[in-house]
């Protein structure tokens, strides 16, 4: 089978669609090849945060963006992947295959915007994520709300009452090789707490962490809301352990005390872990067929602009949903010029 399209776009998630949407704006064709039954990647799963007002979390936009491209007439190949490309820039001829079924594109350009994984938790052995029903990781904690409504522990169902949220978990962790930092993690973390906080003011929060990363113009009144709630202790340090109770199975924490400068512990009834992100499972695949590198993070590498392969979203580096979008903009008016400098 044989199609014909202006750009192709690798990676049907925020970033893809974004693209894709500003692209048919410019007057350009595209092809999405998703590797997912369904588009819009890791953003899709996450629930709205606001509170008394919208905290900018721009999952309601991510909603949006799914139903516009699916109202859009844009090609959408999913559960499919790239497995060759030949040709040059400008005529390039890229190979893929869903199921047992090969099919060719020929296309002018490619972006590839193959997104990030979440950290695995379960690396952090100490943490217990996978061992310890009630710890979860954020991405948990998202999916629970957009799915239930509601937070709920694990073990026995219930409405938890106190809750500590660790920071940096897969991030600025010298011991896994991870010395960068996720960027995301601060903002998404106190986003969720704060539409808890709105939506169960009985629940305490705990928010241990390394430094608070700002995000954006607005986020320091955002941060200043949440250290003025009374039901949210931030502490500057990160924990070095989790213990289990079997039988109440609540959780003991040790970590330092700043404020005394010794080791304590703490017992919570649910923990959160802030994971933070990784290069896609996908890169070095992509990497080899489209002959990129990678930066000295593990995430993919702008190529030369000439080549006419693009880079949008975080598969290039830590972003939020906003960021992505924005990202995703620039590239389809990098694309846009690319193309034109061919006639």
């Amino acid at each position: 089978m044989f199609k014909k399209s202006d750009v192709v776009i690798i990676g049907g998630g925020i970033s893809g669609i974004t693209s894709a949407l500003e692209l048919k704006e410019l007057g350009f064709k595209s092809t999405i090849i998703e590797k997912e039954a369904s588009i819009g990647g890791l953003s899709a799963s996450f629930c709205c945060k606001a509170s008394e007002s919208c905290n900018k979390c721009f999952s309601c936009v991510v909603d949006k963006k799914i139903f516009e491209i699916n109202t859009n007439k844009i090609n959408i190949f999913t559960n499919t992947k790239p497995i060759a490309l030949n040709g040059s820039p400008g005529q390039y001829m890229l190979t893929i295959k869903r199921g047992k079924e090969k099919l060719q594109i020929e296309c002018s350009a490619i972006v590839i915007a193959s997104g990030i994984e979440p950290y695995d938790a379960t690396k952090k052995v100490e943490y217990g994520y996978g061992r310890f029903k009630n710890v979860i990781t954020a991405k948990d904690l998202d999916e629970m709300l957009r799915k239930k409504g509601t937070i709920i522990r694990p073990s026995d169902g219930k409405i938890p009452q106190n809750v500590a949220f660790f920071q940096c978990v897969g991030s600025r962790d010298e011991s896994i090789g991870n010395l960068y930092c996720s960027q995301v993690c601060c903002a998404y973390a106190l986003r969720l707490i704060k539409s808890l906080r709105h939506n169960y003011p009985q629940i305490m929060f705990t928010f241990l962490y390394m430094d608070i990363q700002p995000a954006g113009i607005s986020f320091k009144k955002f941060l200043n809301s949440c250290q003025a709630d009374k039901g949210i202790r931030f502490i500057r340090s990160l924990p070095s352990k989790v213990y289990y109770s079997p039988k109440t199975e609540n959780l003991r924490v040790r970590f330092i005390n700043p404020d005394i400068g010794d080791v304590v512990e703490e017992i919570f009834d649910m923990i959160i872990l802030s994971v933070g992100i990784s290069p896609g499972k996908e890169s070095n695949q992509i990497s080899q067929i489209f002959g990129l590198s990678f930066s000295e993070d593990g995430f993919l590498k702008e190529p030369p602009y000439e080549k006419g392969i693009f880079l949008a979203g975080a598969c290039k580096g830590p972003k939020d949903i906003e960021r992505s979008i924005i990202d995703a903009k620039s590239t389809a008016f990098k694309v846009q010029n690319f193309l034109r400098g061919l006639n």
